[in-house]
């Protein structure tokens, strides 16, 4: 298993954008950004460029390597991506991209590479950028996160699984061509809804889609869920203050409280607000009775729901009344036998 900590270095100024810091009693190197020319704001530390289309240029990074000894570094471009938490994340690379995604900041830089920084020393390492070819609007957001790949920081947790410690800085990288991205009115869809499981919880995962190239803020998500033929409500639950990268999808996990899956029909009412929009999907989906017993199984703390014991009851009487054709049946045969 890897722990990543992640140390933003070029701290975002705007709101929109998250703040991550970790300190590592350890760590031992630092990345700054060399801005070049076109940067669109030269008060921030990041990269934050005004591009053309078809434009390349290469954005330099200077590695400090303050240790005693030589470090290895893995360079990787990351698009700006929306986690189950309902933040914008820039840590992860080559994620599933969402339909809406027409300028995609992976595409314009080169795959992950691996540079070398000898104790003691500075490295200025060159990120080649090529914008597409065709204009785009809005906002495209991503990270250059840079991770010392040999900390041998290795260690052994109490079920003996081997944790390794990897320190990492994540400078930002925010790129507009023309117009103002703030007046972008954001759009949400609802692509998808299912039983699923997070962290060996089972839960009711509804993806839905920032489809504008602009952030979403203080997102609230108020969500009702109806299994078809039952009288109560089998799940409600709220999120608020959240976020969405732009052109992303936000994978939103709904906690069934611990409560095994049951197979059947449901629908989903599902309310999102953010900056005064208000967006309303009603959705309906299936649990399969393979779906209940495969993510039942290997669920943790799971208390028992309704269905639960409505199965449970269901089965006991016919049960019952089972043996009680097979108890009358017995007395039908027995006379006529002694005849």
């Amino acid at each position: 298993m890897k722990k990543l900590f992640c140390l933003l270095f070029a701290l975002f100024s705007f709101a929109w954008l998250p703040t991550q810091t970790v300190h590592a009693a350890k760590l031992h190197f630092s990345v700054s950004a060399q801005l070049p020319s076109n940067q669109a704001d030269t008060s921030v530390s990041y990269f934050s460029l005004k591009v053309v289309p078809g434009q390349t240029q290469t954005l330099n990074l200077v590695l400090s390597n303050t240790d005693t000894v030589a470090h290895r570094y893995r360079i990787a471009v990351n698009r700006a991506n929306t986690n189950t938490n309902g933040e914008i994340d820039y840590t992860k690379h080559a994620q599933p991209k969402a339909k809406s995604l027409s300028a995609d900041i992976e595409a314009m830089t080169p795959k992950p590479f691996v540079v070398k920084v000898l104790a003691n020393q500075k490295k200025t390492v060159g990120v080649k950028l090529t914008t597409p070819q065709k204009a785009w609007s809005g906002l495209v957001l991503g990270g250059i996160q840079v991770t010392e790949l040999d900390t041998g920081q290795a260690k052994k947790s109490a079920k003996g699984l081997t944790l390794t410690n990897e320190y990492a800085y994540v400078v930002g990288l925010a790129l507009q061509e023309s117009g103002n991205y703030a007046g972008i009115t954001p759009k949400i869809a609802l692509r998808s809804v299912k039983a699923h499981q997070l962290n060996y919880r089972n839960t009711i995962t509804a993806t839905l889609e920032n489809t504008t190239p602009t952030p979403i803020h203080q997102l609230k998500l108020k969500v009702k869920v109806t299994k078809k033929g039952a009288k109560h409500t089998y799940i409600r639950y709220t999120k608020a203050d959240m976020a969405m990268a732009p052109n992303s999808t936000f994978a939103f996990p709904i906690s069934t409280n611990n409560t095994p899956l049951v197979a059947g029909q449901y629908k989903i009412d599902l309310t999102a607000t953010t900056a005064g929009q208000k967006f309303h999907f009603v959705k309906g989906f299936a649990i399969t009775g393979a779906q209940a017993r495969k993510l039942n199984h290997s669920a943790v703390d799971q208390k028992q729901s309704p269905f639960y014991w409505l199965l449970i009851g269901a089965g006991i009487i016919l049960g019952i009344l089972i043996l009680v054709v097979i108890i009358l049946i017995i007395l039908l045969i027995r006379p006529r036998r002694a005849k």
